[in-house]
This record gives C-alpha cells, sequence and structure tokens, in this order.
C-alpha cells in the first residue's frame, strides 16, 4: 500500500510538471527547492556535516548558501527529469553546450569501449541524455533499483526514450565487459559509498569507500574512461564538459586500480570544489573508515 500511495503522489507530480511550460517547471522546481531548505530537513544535518568538514575554510554563512542552492539544484533536476517524456532532441541540444567532445571520440577511436562517468552532479540525468544523442550511439547506463517498483520502472522508461538503455547494480560488471569488449558505451555514476571493504581514496580531504569497479573495467578492457558534467547556468541552460581521465597503467594490478581510482575520484572532487551547490551532499558518503583510522582512534 505505500508503494502505492508513493506513486499516485508521484504520478501527481510528474502531471503538473508536464503541464506547465518547460521553463515554467523548472523554475517550479527551484521555488520547491528553497521551501524544501526551510522547511523539509530531510538529511539536512547529514548535508551540513559534510559540507562542513569538506570546507572547514567556509563559514558558517557560506555553508548555508551552498546547501540551499544544492536543494535547488536538486528539485530542478528532479523537474526537469519529469518533462523529458515531452522533450524532443533538438530541445536538449537547444539547452547544451558541450565541451571538450574531442575526449569522447578519441576515446571511442580507440576500439576499446568507452566509460563515461559522473557523479550526482548538476542535472546528471540530462548528461546521459545529451551524451547518447551527440555521439549517436546508446549509452548502457547501470542504474541502483529504486525502492518503490513502480517508481524504479517509471524513472527508467524516462532514461530509455532516446535510445539508452539501463543495466541493473546486481549484474552491471558482467554485461559491462560484454559491452566494452564489443565497443560499446557504458556510463555509470561513481560518487556513493562502497561498502566497508571497499577500496579507500582521498575524497574532498577525507578517506571514502569507493567502487573499484570502474577502474577494474578500464584495467581488464583497455576502455578509456572519460567523465562529463553539466554545468546549469542562471538561465537554466547547461555547459557539459568532459574531462579525459589520463592513466598510464604499470605492472602492479592492485596499485593501478587504486591509483586509476583516485584519479577520477579527484576530478569529480575538482568539480564538486567548482560548483559546491551542484553536488548532492545528503548522502553519507564517509560513512564507512578504513580500518587503521578506526584503529588509530581507539588508542
Amino acid at each position: 500500500m505505500k508503494n502505492y500511495i508513493e506513486y499516485i503522489l508521484f504520478k501527481f507530480f510528474v502531471l503538473l510538471s508536464n503541464l506547465l511550460p518547460f521553463r515554467v517547471s523548472q523554475r517550479l522546481g527551484k521555488a520547491l527547492g528553497i521551501f524544501a531548505y526551510h522547511f523539509i530537513p530531510y538529511r539536512k544535518k547529514v548535508a551540513l556535516d559534510n559540507l562542513r568538514k569538506s570546507f572547514p575554510e567556509k563559514s558558517e554563512k557560506d555553508i548555508a548558501k551552498i546547501l540551499k542552492m544544492a536543494y535547488v539544484n536538486f528539485f530542478i533536476t528532479i523537474f526537469e527529469f519529469m518533462n523529458f517524456q515531452k522533450l524532443k532532441p533538438d530541445d536538449f541540444k537547444k539547452m547544451v553546450t558541450i565541451e571538450n567532445f574531442n575526449y569522447v571520440i578519441e576515446g571511442l577511436n580507440k576500439g576499446c569501449g568507452l566509460i563515461l562517468m559522473s557523479g550526482h552532479f548538476g542535472n546528471w540525468e540530462l548528461s546521459a541524455v545529451v551524451s547518447g544523442l551527440e555521439i549517436g550511439k546508446p549509452l548502457n547506463i547501470i542504474v541502483k533499483r529504486q525502492r518503490n517498483k513502480f517508481v524504479d520502472e517509471e524513472i527508467n522508461k524516462w532514461r530509455c526514450l532516446f535510445g539508452n538503455k539501463v543495466i541493473p547494480m546486481e549484474r552491471a560488471f558482467r554485461e559491462s565487459l560484454k559491452i566494452l569488449s564489443e565497443g560499446g558505451i557504458v556510463a555509470l555514476l561513481a560518487d556513493q559509498s562502497a561498502p566497508k571493504e571497499g577500496l579507500y581514496v582521498d575524497f574532498l580531504g577525507r578517506p571514502a569507500s569507493t567502487f573499484a569497479g570502474p577502474a577494474v573495467m578500464s584495467l581488464k578492457t583497455g576502455a578509456p574512461i572519460v567523465m562529463g558534467f553539466a554545468v546549469r547556468d542562471r538561465g537554466f541552460n547547461y555547459r557539459l564538459i568532459f574531462e579525459k581521465v589520463d592513466f598510464e597503467p604499470s605492472e602492479d594490478e592492485g596499485e593501478n586500480v587504486l591509483k586509476l581510482t583516485q584519479i577520477h575520484t579527484s576530478i569529480l572532487e575538482k568539480y564538486i570544489r567548482l560548483y559546491p551547490d551542484h553536488w548532492l551532499w545528503f548522502h553519507r558518503r564517509w560513512k564507512h573508515s578504513p580500518v587503521k583510522n578506526l584503529n588509530h582512534t581507539t588508542k
């Protein structure tokens, strides 16, 4: 029953958003983001703690401003995403300017497939759609199943509207290796916490458990990694900026995985520091600590 009620509320907001012109829907998202910041403190304490520890040099006033705009970014992203079903390819192309697309072409020309990565930054769903349209070839997007299966089915339909495909996370590794071996494109977000036994790399000044999968896939197949970040301007348009991940492997496989994971994590950090309000601060990204840190704190 809970899932049905959630789905009905979800469909109500989808209908409301789609009845409005796209630009009005974006502004509604902004207004609801400001409202949520003041009156719906969902994971607000988590976000504030993440921000304070990531930017110890910033004042409380600056931290509060970043968090407020992070709420705004999240709600604009949701309302834009809900409008995908009424948009056409040309609508996306008019809304987005692409920078450094040559990195994508260079990566594909190597013939080993391509790994496109980002984080929950700007409108990450828009990044996937525009990338697929610009490349002219479908992205195979690794997704985590939503708790509500009805909502999960709906949003995956939106992700696939323009030819992209989705791969559930539980079977992603094997399928991704096959896709890459055939010269295909695998897309994923790699900024959420991995399990406690995950690979720890530095992220915003602290060790963070990070999924090794992207690095392992790249090293196994020879597929290069290119990262993309959708930066929103005040007029609700975007710059989709691509960054290539340069890496020269050594003979030490374990060291290669660690170094490559640190490199792509550091590129994400670079954009978060440039546009801190674009990232999703509400996730418990540092909920695990490496064993050596735990031992140190208990002495």
